[in-house]
């Protein structure tokens, strides 16, 4: 039904989060909007409080603790890996020099961030992927194939860590327990949570 839909219904461009091989993924919300059921203005664009919280927490210690020429920055980059293919980084850090932006930056990033942090999932994965596990796997592999050294996935809801740094080696965790980040930083997701204010239900 929604699938039929979606063939004679034009959906707006801001309910795109990525494009994946050509493939248009959608954030989570845009089924409301195709059955009618909410409007643009009613689907939620940006994170949840939890979300906005722990990439907040990360990134505040990472610029802290970065050498000064690093750069990390966390506003969904948009990244160019290829024809069709179109994500977003939650956050992206950037060795120094590695980063060249001028007035002309306007497009999508086209250089691979040396590090790239996502925290849970923002799309519906249900028009090209069985599940969002599989959304997650073949986003990784695909920023691996492309050349960043490192992919890491935060999970609030298991309160697990997905750490990537080649096609072979994947090791998850949890997010209590502390894992390189890039160099020699590391980071403790549930410590840093806690140092800056998280409450315990």
């Amino acid at each position: 039904m929604l699938k039929a839909m979606t063939d004679t219904i034009l959906i707006p461009k801001i309910l795109i989060y990525e494009e994946f091989d050509g493939h248009p993924i959608y954030r989570k919300g845009y089924r409301d909007f195709m059955l009618g059921l909410k409007t643009i203005e009613e689907i939620n664009m940006g994170t949840s409080k939890l979300q906005y919280f722990i990439l907040g927490c990360m990134l505040k210690y990472l610029n802290r603790t970065l050498p000064e020429n690093y750069f990390a920055g966390a506003s969904e980059l948009g990244l160019h890996l290829s024809n069709k293919t179109n994500f977003a980084a939650d956050i992206a850090i950037y060795r120094g020099g590695q980063l060249k932006v001028g007035f002309h930056s306007v497009k999508y990033e086209e250089t691979p961030p040396n590090v790239i942090i996502e925290v849970d999932i923002k799309i519906d994965e249900s028009e090209y992927f069985q599940n969002e596990e599989e959304y997650f796997h073949k986003k990784t592999e695909k920023l691996l194939q492309w050349g960043v050294e490192k992919v890491i996935w935060v999970f609030s809801s298991s309160r697990r860590v997905l750490i990537a740094d080649n096609l072979q080696k994947w090791e998850f965790n949890s997010w209590d327990i502390p894992f390189t980040v890039i160099d020699d930083i590391e980071i403790n997701v549930w410590e840093l949570l806690l140092k800056n204010g998280f409450v315990v239900e």
